[in-house]
């Protein structure tokens, strides 16, 4: 038994013992419910989920269904709860209002138990996840019914207890939980590139982001929505999941970033080994360029040395030939009974002798001063 219905249950009790006899009849506490006014009327209006317009005698009052709060239309489901509410009561339907010891809120809207034949709307919007039980003093007739619907509801994780409605607190809290594993697989793996991990960390930021939403809600106002239905353990089991998610998010960013400084580490390193075997290369392209340049001059060197040495020898070769066939060849006789002779060049072209060659008249030495057999060339 939860601790509401125990107490509900004693307070019923005590009202029994406390009544009266009337008529020799002994009048409990459920014959002052059942003998409670009761207010047959018609819907005319729906305003959200748990306040509706009706009409009976004569006039139209705004009811606010008893011991059950939906959200506002503008928060997590709120719509869906007038809706809910429009579909189980349309315009125009009948229904019962029973009230409790204090018909009117501050509003001056009218605190019933609205029924539709035997069934209790306001546990029905319980029921269907869109409202949750409330107990404000001293209406309490209609909680006990509401809270085992919004019991139910929980159990089978509808409404606001739905993990799968992304504005749900459960929803949202699921949602942060499942990237936060996904960001934790990320941690796990190896072998990722820079721009992977660049990719990893921006999910944890996302994440991360969607962890301190959760966290803003958790951290509001309990006694009303969105935290109202999430009371108690509920709550205390939300934040601790979340609390756990949040660990787990952190070590696995921090994972995420030494693996990412590591591939840094690891690219810097092989494109400084690049950098310096390009070096390496570089320097051993030139030093062989230059070993070859060297080389290439010296062997023109040696070739030009080598070509005016054979010049030297042939022109050696060739003048001993001359000579020596100027040698073999027997001397002219002299005309005019004498050998010519000239004093040089010029006085052999005077004489139309010049050129002269080795063994003829007027040759000599003086003439041929390249020593090629040939004078006054």
């Amino acid at each position: 038994m939860s601790l509401t219905r125990f107490v509900l249950s004693h307070k019923l009790a005590a009202a029994a013992i406390t009544t009266g006899i009337v008529g020799g009849v002994v009048v409990g506490a459920t014959s002052l419910v059942s003998a409670s006014p009761e207010t047959a009327a018609t819907v005319t209006a729906i305003v959200d989920g748990d306040t509706l317009d009706v009409d009976y005698d004569g006039a139209t009052h705004r009811v606010r269904l008893l011991n059950v709060d939906a959200a506002e239309a503008d928060q997590c489901l709120g719509q869906d709860a007038t809706d809910f509410l429009a579909e189980t009561l349309p315009i125009g339907s009948d229904v019962i209002l029973r009230f409790d010891e204090e018909k009117l809120d501050r509003y001056d809207r009218e605190l019933a138990g609205v029924f539709s034949g035997d069934t209790l709307v306001n546990a029905e919007v319980a029921r269907a996840g869109y409202g949750v039980a409330v107990l404000f003093e001293p209406n309490e007739r209609f909680y006990e019914d509401v809270l085992e619907a919004q019991e139910e509801a929980e159990t089978a994780g509808l409404g606001v207890f739905s993990a799968a409605e992304d504005c749900t607190l459960p929803g949202q809290l699921a949602a942060y939980t499942q990237s936060v594993q996904e960001v934790d697989g990320y941690a796990a793996a190896t072998g990722a590139t820079v721009e992977e991990y660049d990719g990893y960390l921006a999910k944890a930021a996302a994440a991360a982001a969607a962890g301190k939403a959760v966290a803003s809600v958790l951290d509001g106002d309990r006694t009303v929505f969105p935290l109202l239905p999430y009371t108690g353990e509920r709550w205390s089991g939300l934040a601790k999941q979340h609390r756990e998610a949040a660990t787990t998010l952190e070590n696995a960013t921090a994972t995420i970033e030494k693996n990412r400084a590591a591939e840094v580490e690891r690219l810097a390193a092989e494109e400084r080994a690049r950098q310096e075997a390009e070096r390496r290369a570089e320097e051993e392209r030139k030093a062989r360029e230059e070993a070859e340049r060297v080389a290439r001059e010296e062997a023109e060197r040696q070739a030009r040395e080598e070509a005016d040495r054979l010049a030297r020898e042939e022109a050696d070769r060739q003048a001993r030939e001359q000579a020596e066939r100027a040698a073999a060849q027997p001397a002219a006789p002299a005309q005019g009974g004498g050998s010519a002779y000239y004093k040089n060049c010029s006085a052999a072209r005077a004489a139309g002798a010049a050129p002269v060659f080795a063994g003829e008249p007027g040759y000599g030495r003086h003439l041929d001063r390249d020593g090629d057999g040939v004078g006054c060339e």
